[in-house]
């Protein structure tokens, strides 16, 4: 990898044995990666000048062996639950409590706190915004994730069939390996046949960007999306499909970024068909969420200001620090 000084970077990926989805995603890609027998394995025998450390069970006892060797750590985290030994730090989660990390960092560690840090495709900071007014006022995006493994995608299309006030333009995107893939290709067609909805499946799609920038809302999960939402500026209804969801998409709720629906089976049919109607009739609401949303994530911030701060750590020190 070159970075914008046009110095070529190694970078090896080291998984455990268990991570097999990992090691089938880094094979076809050419990766370099070190696969060892447990995550908190010793990596002695890989030689790097810059950790990136992202694992739940990692922590300072991990992460100060990788500083002895000299090289620098770096880690990513959003539960604040453990200590951590690195030089810098990055959790995008959005919350509204002071500063979770001040006494589980060494002094000298950078913190990147906040979804303006957020960790986003390429794709998304080259889509053109498109004024939220110009946008399809009953265009409704529905995605959770490529597997969507609380099968809300079919929920959602129960809801959608059930409206009768509004036409909607609807975009549905899901993976190959979604769980019911069958089951909702079926009730996009019967629902196309059925009503007056015009429905679009999308499977494996790369224009994600694309799709968001179009819509007026969406419905999906929490997690990561939220921050593809944001910098989109699309409102959304959400549904929390993890627990480590749930923090982030209250707080951001509070914020008008967001409709927090509730845990995948606490929310029903009629709950979610509802909260659809009301917003989508309601376009001076849609419009200030959609406010609120680009506030969360600065289009010049993201990966570009992450990215920064992790070649730094490359850097060579002036001969009088070395």
């Amino acid at each position: 990898m070159l970075d914008a000084s046009d110095i070529l970077h190694s970078i090896t990926f080291v998984n455990s044995q268990e991570s097999t989805l990992l090691q089938e995603r880094y094979g076809p890609c050419n990766l370099n990666h070190e696969v060892v027998k447990q995550i908190d394995s010793n990596v002695e025998h890989v030689d790097a000048d810059l950790w990136i450390v992202d694992h739940y069970q990692l922590d300072e006892t991990f992460e100060q062996k990788l500083s002895l060797t000299g090289a620098k750590v770096m880690v990513i985290d959003d539960l604040a639950n453990r200590p951590h030994y690195c030089d810098l730090l990055l959790d995008v989660n959005f919350s509204d409590r002071v500063n979770r990390y001040e006494t589980l960092v060494p002094p000298k560690c950078k913190m990147l706190l906040g979804p303006e840090y957020a960790l986003l495709r390429q794709e998304f900071y080259e889509q053109p915004t498109v004024d939220f007014i110009k946008r399809d006022p009953v265009r409704v995006l529905v995605c959770f994730g490529g597997s969507d493994p609380a099968n809300m995608t079919s929920l959602t299309l129960d809801s959608i069939a059930s409206i009768k006030d509004v036409q909607l333009q609807v975009d549905i995107v899901i993976g190959s390996g979604h769980q019911t893939k069958r089951v909702v290709i079926e009730k996009v067609n019967q629902i196309t046949q059925i009503t007056e909805h015009n429905i679009r499946l999308h499977i494996d799609s790369d224009q994600i960007a694309k799709l968001m920038q179009k819509a007026s809302l969406m419905v999906g999960a929490g997690g990561s999306m939220h921050w593809e939402r944001c910098i989109s500026m699309l409102p959304a209804l959400v549904v929390c499909v993890a627990e480590n969801q749930v923090e982030t998409t209250r707080c951001l709720s509070k914020e008008n970024v967001c409709r927090y629906l509730g845990f995948w089976d606490q929310v029903s049919v009629t709950d979610l068909a509802r909260a659809l109607v009301f917003l989508l009739q309601s376009p001076s609401t849609l419009q200030a969420m959609s406010e609120c949303a680009g506030s969360i994530v600065p289009r010049h911030c993201g990966t570009p200001c992450v990215t920064k701060h992790v070649l730094s750590l490359l850097k060579p020190l002036p001969l009088q620090q070395a």
